[in-house]
């Protein structure tokens, strides 16, 4: 089979921008491995030739797109008009196309050839106009959370056609997974406590938490030398335009009384990330960003060393996985102490290592991608959107969301609020409520706004 991939993001042989392009080059290897072309088209990077995987999948930096993520379109309109005609061109070709992480809006170039879509993100403008107005034959999510997002919000008013999950794979390092500090980061001393922060600057990744966190143990031990890595520095990978420059990044600290832990380098490169991983004593992963999977925290596992997260998004699904503990976003003093009780005692390294990369399992998702890309397809006509009932039966709190002794947590605010009248009634039954399930008046109006503020959806 013919196979033609699309990325917005800029694909390159030697390094990744994120963990969806990491995930995309071992996809177009797997195609090619499995007996099919592969062709890839990609945005054109300054420096960047066209190249080809380790089976032969080839990769064509060829989209006259602004290269910068996550606003690609920003360009000219004779830049847009280019890359219609090359992907049109690169249609003509193909049996099949795979949208990666699908921001493809030029549907009508590529005629009516098969689409099988993955979507590794419901946060940016891309992601969430494909699920609610682009078809696609399948779509492709890497977690339980995130189909029951896209099942919950746009499969009730567009043809999203076939959810299917394929969990995110990690691959096995051999153990023990050997050190390796960032080039012009000093070495580890005796008493050093090293944090790692290997995010992209996105403030809602967490800068700002980590920054406090990194502080807060510091005081918690205070014969310990707490340094927090970053890869803050100039020339470090700053392809999203929302990224922070280094100066903010040492203003946060400064007044967090924390600029003597920070220490700033630059991006690592995909094939020492294992052994920058394996350099920390804890990763921590404490920002608001609505993850889709969560790579890092897995990742950082499968290296030996454990890591803290915030209760957010599909981070929720890796509770209970051993090495890795989660606390409230925005609550510090419960990661402070989720860091130190991980210092103080970390558990069987090696045993969580194996037991993270058997379960996400590098060679499974890679099959799993190729049988879902090149596997027979539904019939469009079955994902027609059914007609609207009259009304929901009742209402059942958002996959979005969830309940702790704070409040309800809510993804897309990032915060939780107190909705006590909603809390008690999903507590008290099977986690949905009926549409009448209350006289009260009180009730009724919370439950209102609990449904206009996205805390409730239909059953």
């Amino acid at each position: 089979m013919r196979i033609l991939a699309l990325s917005v993001a800029p694909l390159r042989p030697d390094n990744v921008m994120g963990g969806s392009q990491r995930i995309l080059m071992e996809v177009l290897d797997a195609l090619a491995e499995s007996g099919h072309e592969v062709r890839a088209l990609s945005p054109i990077e300054d420096g960047v030739d066209s190249f080809r995987t380790s089976h032969g999948a080839a990769v064509e930096p060829s989209l006259e797109l602004r290269g910068s993520f996550p606003v690609p379109y920003q360009t000219a309109p004779h830049r847009l008009a280019s890359v219609w005609e090359s992907i049109r061109d690169a249609a003509e070709w193909a049996d099949r196309v795979y949208l990666h992480a699908d921001a493809i809006y030029m549907r009508g170039a590529l005629g009516d050839l098969p689409i099988v879509r993955s979507l590794h993100d419901f946060v940016y403008e891309e992601a969430l106009l494909s699920a609610f107005t682009l078809p696609a034959d399948r779509t492709i999510v890497p977690s339980v959370y995130m189909r029951d997002c896209i099942a919950a919000s746009a499969g009730s008013v567009s043809n999203v056609g076939e959810l299917r999950v394929v969990s995110n794979g990690i691959a096995a390092q051999p153990w023990p997974v050997e050190p390796a500090l960032p080039s012009g980061v000093g070495p580890r001393g005796d008493s050093d406590l090293i944090l790692l922060h290997p995010h992209r600057l996105h403030r809602e990744k967490g800068i700002e938490e980590s920054i406090a966190i990194a502080a807060g143990v510091q005081a918690e031990l205070p014969d310990r030398n707490v340094r927090l890595l970053v890869p803050g520095l100039a020339g470090a990978d700053s392809a999203d335009d929302a990224n922070l420059e280094a100066a903010s990044i040492s203003e946060f600290a400064r007044e967090a009384r924390a600029e003597s832990l920070l220490e700033l380098h630059q991006w690592m490169p995909l094939k020492r990330m294992p052994g920058y991983l394996a350099a920390g004593d804890v990763t921590l992963c404490p920002g608001s960003f609505v993850e889709a999977f969560g790579l890092v925290p897995l990742e950082s596992v499968v290296a030996g060393t454990p890591a803290v997260c915030s209760r957010v998004g599909a981070f929720r699904e890796q509770e209970g996985i051993d090495g890795i503990l989660h606390h409230d976003y925005g609550d510090i003093r419960a990661a402070v102490e989720a860091v130190v009780q991980l210092v103080r005692y970390a558990g069987d390294s090696a045993a969580n290592a194996s037991a993270v990369a058997d379960r996400f399992d590098l060679g499974m998702m890679r099959a799993n991608y190729v049988e879902a890309i090149t596997g027979p397809l539904p019939n469009r006509s079955d994902h027609r959107q059914p007609e609207s009932p009259a009304g929901p039966l009742g209402w059942k709190l958002a996959p979005w969301c969830y309940v702790s002794e704070r409040g309800i947590y809510h993804d897309y605010l990032a915060r939780f609020e107190e909705v006590p009248q909603l809390a008690r009634l999903l507590r008290s039954g099977d986690g949905s409520v009926a549409q009448n399930s209350s006289t009260n008046p009180e009730e009724t109006a919370e439950l209102e706004r609990a449904r206009k503020s996205g805390f409730i959806v239909p059953v």
